[in-house]
């Protein structure tokens, strides 16, 4: 769930429509956007792009494991100590 939030919450903010909020953002404070208000928003963005980082190394990881664990089930029911599973 929380990787799905970043890549939505990373694709909004580098697509047209948060071109689109932004300006109407914009024209509703005539102009006038806080310092603050961009700097927060700089800062979140800067946070999301490092946790999308970092739920891309643990996705990573556990791929890995993952296939090391067929790998090893493999190897298993290739030594006969598995039956083979019935379809």
């Amino acid at each position: 769930m929380a990787v799905a939030l970043v890549i939505c919450a990373r694709w909004f903010f580098r697509s047209e429509l948060s071109d689109a909020v932004a300006e109407s953002v914009r024209r509703k404070h005539r102009g006038e956007v806080e310092p603050e208000t961009v700097e927060r928003i700089e800062q979140l963005a800067e946070r999301m792009d490092e946790e999308l980082v970092h739920l891309r190394g643990e996705i990573a990881e556990l791929s890995e494991r993952l296939d090391f664990t067929e790998r090893v089930l493999v190897e298993v029911r290739h030594r006969a100590e598995l039956p083979e599973p019935k379809a």
